[in-house]
């Protein structure tokens, strides 16, 4: 049996010093990079105050409430 996917996760770049976006746990984007790390909601809540790209085809930012 597999473990639940996390609920967000954050991509990072080719050197894992850049952030690149955040994402819901479930998101195809997110599992075509391989380069995500789980997350906690206060976590991926914080990456896009920091102006961190939101995943465009799935909108994170408007799960977690935070809309421009």
């Amino acid at each position: 049996m597999r473990p639940a996917p996390p609920e967000w996760l954050i991509q990072y770049g080719l050197n894992r010093a850049n952030v690149n976006a955040v994402h819901p746990g479930e998101c195809w984007a997110a599992a075509k990079s391989g380069r995500c790390r789980p997350a906690t909601r206060h976590q991926a809540m914080e990456a896009l105050r920091q102006q961190v790209p939101a995943c465009v085809p799935c909108r994170p930012d408007t799960a977690l409430g935070i809309v421009d």
